[in-house]
């Protein structure tokens, strides 16, 4: 019984726990932010529900139940521990002498909160580049690229191993930036959370990151040179257009690395095209084919540019229907 109970936590977990994107509450508020932008005029928001009965949805959610299940047997273990790396970069930097600076816990919260948030950021966007650009990492992340509807639960459309190297990404950066401000500040050292998440990633997540993935267009305008939209991102899943916009919350690091794409239309297509995939529609093809083609890198250090886009053959299951966006047709089953 207990083992039940603990399989059940766990497949449960991206449901309940407040740090995941697709926490129920979280899932709520989209919705009602999806009610404010279709009253507003924003398009895609009943693609978006029709998207959940595609083929492309049931490998979401058939990679999301796999991963939970291997957590659940210990199959991916926590490679870094934060707090462990944060103990010993305290360690370390004692040798050099116990600083005696004495500010405002509500200054320390602060600033700790906001250097967290944007070296955090930045690291995704380092991986998140890398993935894209490598060959290697771009054989495990065309997984998540290969989603041709979207929907919240196409977040969680990953491969194991990116979710180790995004595991190890996240220990690290955690901890070394733990530790720097436990050295500097000791016990006052605490980052402002709500519900026990980070706040500024939370309130970030509740009121656009689940539209990220999704077919509702919401464009933040101006605002796209500072913040990555939810339009910004569904651009990088067009079809032949993943080589922009690899932000999560920042466009900052898009801007300083050339990659910044505004949002201006709706791509035509989500996904990969069909002679570029690794892989099927199934899990064990999702789960091997990225192995398979790592045998066939040869050596390649770098992806080409921008892979040029394929057209569909006529009738064919991936072609978008009567040609039209994504955003507001109804996606492919």
């Amino acid at each position: 019984m207990e083992a039940l109970l603990a399989l059940l936590d766990a497949l449960l977990d991206p449901f309940v726990d407040p740090g995941s994107r697709t926490f129920v509450p979280l899932l709520l508020g989209s919705l009602v932010v999806v009610g404010g932008l279709a009253m507003a005029g924003s398009r895609g928001a009943r693609a978006t529900l029709s998207a959940f009965a595609t083929r492309s949805s049931r490998l979401d959610v058939q990679l999301l139940l796999a991963r939970q299940l291997l957590r659940a047997l210990g199959a991916l273990p926590g490679l870094v521990s934060a707090l462990w790396l944060a103990s010993w970069v305290v360690a370390l930097l004692d040798r050099l002498g116990t600083p005696e600076i004495s500010l405002p816990s509500p200054v320390v919260t602060l600033l700790y909160s906001v250097v967290l948030f944007v070296v955090w950021d930045a690291s995704r966007y380092a991986v998140h580049r890398l993935m894209h650009e490598i060959p290697a990492l771009w054989a495990f992340h065309q997984v998540h690229h290969s989603a041709e509807a979207l929907t919240p639960l196409t977040f969680h459309r990953v491969h194991p191993v990116e979710s180790v190297l995004y595991q190890v990404r996240g220990a690290l950066v955690t901890g070394l930036v733990a530790g720097v401000f436990f050295w500097l500040f000791r016990g006052s050292a605490q980052p402002a959370e709500l519900f026990g998440v980070h706040a500024i990633g939370f309130v970030l997540n509740a009121v656009s990151g689940n539209l990220r993935h999704s077919h509702v267009w919401w464009s933040f305008g101006a605002a796209e040179r500072w913040l990555v939209s939810p339009a910004q991102h569904q651009l990088h899943h067009g079809l032949g257009r993943d080589r922009s916009n690899y932000g999560t919350w920042l466009a900052l690091w898009d801007r300083l690395g050339g990659s910044l794409e505004l949002a201006e239309s709706p791509p035509e297509r989500f996904g990969i095209a069909d002679d570029a995939r690794n892989h099927g529609d199934d899990l064990v093809s999702a789960w091997l084919g990225p192995l398979a083609d790592l045998a066939s890198l040869s050596g390649r250090r770098t992806r080409p540019a921008r892979e040029p886009e394929s057209p569909a053959a006529p009738g064919s299951a991936r072609a978008a229907p009567g040609g039209g966006s994504p955003a507001t047709a109804a996606p492919r089953r």
